[in-house]
């Protein structure tokens, strides 16, 4: 028998509700426009709940108060990445790179607006442990009707995006992360689409947003990981929107405050052009 690949472990995935839809709908949009980390999960997560066929990444960053650093825009990219600058819409720059980027105000409050308020997304901000982003991911599995999960992280703090399939297995079994850490830094948002529970370990689905981070943009990390990247020590903090049926809101909101964290917004330094 061949040994198992990354690509079975990602296939023997319990994914999230909706997550297939997601990722099928990722597949068909990857790779994000430059800088659009946020528009591009906003999206899907509006795609992948059967809303807004007819947007594109552009309508989002407009709703989000989306702001481009000048060009070329090259010092965001991870390595090797070509990037994509077919914007159809045109959107404010500013002088300084600092001062570009997406809030996570700005996603949320465009999710609700372009979806006509029929789905809401519930941030979740706080103290980030192993634990709590474990509680988050297996009640998500739990609510109705179909789930986005979008982090806001430090990509610094992931393990590296090609990991071999005998290091996660591994960590699976033992929960040792020997995985070497990623090669590219920068704040970011994906969509977390899944979970893997070993006997000792926990990795995570990680749906990114360029085809060269894993496999086809998909890479596994262990949890710990994922709650180090959240809490994004020596950048602004990271945090969490739940992305669910308007039905769902009060239920999501108490999901959070059960794992330990607040339904709060959090200020990852990024700018706003709506305010």
């Amino acid at each position: 028998m061949a040994p198992m690949s990354v690509e079975d472990l990602v296939a023997g995935t319990a994914l999230l509700p909706g997550s297939a839809e997601l990722l099928a709908l990722r597949r068909y949009e990857l790779p994000q426009r430059d800088e659009l980390c946020g528009p591009f999960c906003a999206l899907l997560a509006l795609w992948s709940a059967g809303i807004g066929g007819e947007l594109d990444q552009d309508d989002v960053a407009v709703a989000a108060g989306t702001v481009l650093s000048a060009p070329p825009r090259t010092a965001s990219l991870p390595p090797g990445e070509p990037g994509r600058d077919d914007f159809r819409l045109s959107l404010p720059q500013a002088g300084d790179p600092a001062g570009a980027g997406t809030s996570a105000t700005g996603v949320a409050r465009a999710v609700e607006q372009l979806s006509d308020g029929q789905v809401a997304a519930v941030p979740a901000s706080g103290s980030w442990e192993p634990a709590r982003v474990h509680a988050l991911l297996r009640g998500a599995g739990r609510l109705a009707g179909p789930v986005a999960v979008l982090a806001n992280i430090a990509t610094a703090e992931l393990a590296d995006h090609g990991t071999d399939a005998d290091t996660l297995f591994h960590y699976l079994d033992t929960g040792t992360d020997d995985a070497v850490p990623a090669r590219w830094h920068a704040g970011h948002f994906v969509a977390l689409a899944g979970l893997i529970e070993g006997r000792v370990g926990s990795l995570v689905l990680v749906a990114d947003s360029y085809r060269s981070l894993g496999s086809d943009g998909l890479h596994l990390q262990p949890i710990e990981r994922v709650a180090t990247a959240l809490r994004r020590e020596g950048l602004p903090p990271g945090g969490i929107l739940l992305v669910v049926p308007a039905s769902q809101r009060s239920a999501a909101a108490d999901l959070v405050t059960s794992a330990g964290v607040r339904t709060e917004l959090w200020d990852n330094g990024s700018p706003d052009a709506m305010r």
